[in-house]
């Protein structure tokens, strides 16, 4: 038999060896309990601190993908605008020459036009002249 002193009331009693191994299991169950439970705690809140932190850690790799996004996006559009902007000037430069080409080719004609012009008064003027003759030589 084993003696056992109340916590409450500090008297001694005695208990036999089933009575005593049915009070330590019933400590060492609670005993059990609380510390599984105590360990599940600590387990639930470190897994916490890893998805909190895998989740910041993913949030600054997005962060830092999209900031590469964003300027390989604006270098992007800057090369457009630079392309469009060569474009442009090279559309300017081709309508200008083409504007001088036919300007050129406008006056050509016009002066080929009144070399035409002036060919055909004459032979006009010869054929009057000629006419006028005709009746002078008959």
């Amino acid at each position: 038999m084993n003696e056992i002193i109340c916590p409450n009331c500090s008297k001694a009693f005695m208990i036999d060896e089933a009575g005593y191994a049915d009070i330590l299991k019933q400590v060492r169950d609670t005993d059990f309990e609380k510390q599984l439970h105590e360990r599940l705690e600590l387990a639930d809140q470190e897994k916490q601190r890893v998805i909190e932190l895998a989740e910041t850690k993913a949030a600054g790799e997005l962060q830092k993908v999209g900031a590469a996004k964003d300027s390989e996006i604006q270098a992007l559009k800057a090369k457009l605008d630079a392309g469009e902007s060569a474009n442009k000037v090279a559309v300017e430069l081709a309508e200008a020459e083409l504007a001088a080409k036919l300007a050129d080719e406008s006056a050509k004609l016009e002066a080929e036009l009144a070399t035409k012009a002036s060919e055909i008064e004459l032979l006009k003027a010869s054929i009057l002249n000629g006419e006028q003759a005709k009746p002078l030589a008959a």
